[in-house]
């Protein structure tokens, strides 16, 4: 693929052609004097003069159209502006401390000597326990809700991990092939280079953070509604921003991850009658034999998992059942509504203002667990039209208002568009389970995942103009030495790894400034809003949010790590990637 060329030399480029076109340059231009000086084409002249005038009037048009178009495309633009595309990929459940916790100048594991210092209690054993450098691909990690979030921290102490860990639920269905059956603990254990060779790299290359901390102190859902919207709420009345309440643990789940349904008559007969959940919910609802061949054809054709509200809601009416079994298959069908997020998201400032955006979903399974305090979890299947809680946008009333649906897409389309030059001015990335990188997924599969999409971004025209910013959704369980900040009743969570990937990010820098997920909030704000805040006092569509997460004092700046005066730095495409 060529090489992109500079916007200077582009623009020098579309200038030259304009003029070209026009047949004239600024010292070509007619004058008035010039023309009306030549005594022996006065008459000429007189009879000619409205054609002259009008031709004088398109020329100055065209002048006027001259200076426009080079003022657009030469005029140079400055810091943060020169960015014209920001990435986000967010990968899952992994602690600063377990992928950089030995990382050459960063605030990592504190050892002497190369000897850990710091240790955490194993009531199990009684002992106390290092972190130890595990060179396992595959993990367990430990449960990662709110309760577990306040356990691990205990008051700054940073020492409830293990028996987090150790009182965790391994529900697992029966040969789930995601599932991983280890008795033994491992969040006290990190990786280092040898395992996580390409993420190094990025960090030797590019920039490092080693104070970026999870938005909030929650799970992977929470998260990501922070991660498009800075909040994350519960809401009683369906398009109305004002009726959200805080909700850092339990926003409405989406119905492909809800786990209410399954103690319903519905979510009991799915697998088949003969179930004995199913036989015990027939016996309760007084339903016969004939009538139970009946309802499970009605669940298995409208009222599937992957069957929407709707469906199995107007089946549910349709069915030929008594009027109290319909009301209980009825509360069951409830299950399946979608949420509606009607608080304000990012793409309702990003679409007021024209500005691109996309959401790019990868076709597999769920990530992470219903149970968020369960460290293994059965599959949920998930494609670009199954949204989960790696995806909420769908579930916001902004998107479906301002018709951007279509702007959740597949991960394909992602790659289509760095390969020609036509990324939107904010992506947003989302894996599946196998790559996510979420325990039990391997570390190697999600690394090699990364690096195929960083890799398709440095062979990008756009490239030159682009900020990826690398980070994990959540800690997962795994150990981190530093306390949290304090910003909210919503958090910070605890410390996660990030990297900023650009041609304009500082080289080998390790950034300590306080950081968060809402710094990437911030900076699309910057570049492209004009600063303008997810804040109910000026976005125009208030909310009752706690704060402006963005304007937080202690929130640090990713301006900090550009250089927006250096020469765009060469792609530095990595071996090991896997593009899908």
């Amino acid at each position: 693929m060529p090489e992109k060329e500079t916007t200077e030399d582009s623009d020098a480029d579309v200038t030259t052609a304009t003029k070209t076109d026009v047949g004239m340059n600024d010292s070509e231009s007619p004058s008035v004097s010039s023309i009306t000086t030549a005594p022996k084409k006065r008459r000429r002249l007189r009879l000619t003069t409205p054609i002259l005038l009008l031709i004088l009037i398109i020329l100055a048009g065209i002048g006027f159209g001259i200076f426009k178009l080079t003022r657009t495309t030469t005029v140079n633009e400055t810091g943060i502006h020169k960015i014209k595309h920001i990435i986000v990929i967010m990968q899952e459940n992994r602690s600063f401390d377990s992928y950089f916790g030995t990382y050459p100048g960063a605030e990592g594991i504190p050892m002497q000597n190369g000897v850990p210092t710091v240790c955490v209690p194993d009531p199990a054993s009684g002992a106390c326990v290092k972190p130890y450098h595990d060179t396992n691909d595959k993990n367990s990690g430990g449960p990662h809700g709110q309760t577990n979030a306040t356990a691990d921290i205990n008051g700054g102490k940073m020492d409830g991990f293990i028996a987090q860990a150790e009182g965790a639920g391994k529900n697992c269905a029966a040969n789930n092939p995601n599932c991983s059956g280890g008795a033994q603990t491992d969040v006290m254990g990190y990786h280092t280079a040898a395992e996580i060779p390409n993420y190094w790299t990025y960090a030797k290359d590019f920039t490092l953070q080693d104070h970026l901390f999870e938005s909030n102190a929650s799970w992977s859902l929470p998260s990501h509604l922070y991660m498009v919207s800075e909040w994350s709420a519960k809401c009683s009345q369906a398009g109305n921003p004002q009726s959200c309440v805080n909700a850092l643990q339990s926003p409405d789940n989406p119905p492909d991850f809800n786990s209410s349904i399954k103690n319903t008559i519905i979510g009991k007969c799915r697998g088949g009658t003969k179930a004995a959940a199913c036989q015990s919910a027939l016996l309760a609802a007084g339903i016969t034999p004939d009538m139970a061949t009946q309802l499970h054809t009605l669940i298995q054709q409208n009222c599937k998992q992957t069957d929407s509200y709707t469906t199995c809601q107007t089946a549910v009416d349709n069915a030929n059942v008594p009027t109290s079994l319909k009301q209980k298959l009825t509360a069951a069908a409830n299950s399946l509504a979608p949420p509606d997020y009607a608080w304000t998201d990012l793409t309702y400032l990003l679409y007021k203002q024209s500005v691109s955006w996309g959401y790019y979903v990868f076709n597999g399974t769920e990530p992470d667990c219903e149970n968020d305090s369960a460290m293994t979890c059965a599959p949920v299947a998930q494609n670009a039209k199954t949204p989960g809680i790696w995806n909420p946008l769908p579930y916001f009333d902004t998107v479906k208002q301002d018709n951007q649906l279509g702007n959740i897409q597949s991960l394909t389309n992602f790659y289509t568009a760095a390969k020609n030059g036509t990324l939107p001015a904010v992506s947003w990335i989302d894996p599946t389970g196998s790559v996510s990188e979420h325990p039990p997924a391997l570390v190697s599969t999600g690394q090699a995942y990364v690096t195929g999409l960083i890799n398709a971004v440095m062979k990008s025209p756009d490239w030159n103009s682009t900020a990826i910013f690398l980070s994990w959704d959540d800690w997962g369980g795994f150990y981190d030495h530093v306390t949290p900040p304090s910003v909210d009743q919503n958090g910070y969570g605890l410390r996660v790894p990030a990297m900023v990937i650009s041609p304009y990010a500082k080289q080998g820098y390790i950034d300590h400034q306080t950081l968060s997920h809402d710094a990437y909030v911030k900076f699309i704000e910057d570049d492209f809003l004009n600063s303008q805040r997810l804040d109910p006092k000026t976005d125009g569509r208030p909310d009752l949010r706690p704060d402006v997460r963005e304007n937080n004092p202690q929130l640090g700046n990713l301006v900090s790590d550009f250089n927006f005066n250096q020469t765009p730095r060469q792609p530095i495409v990595l071996t090991g990637g896997t593009t899908y």
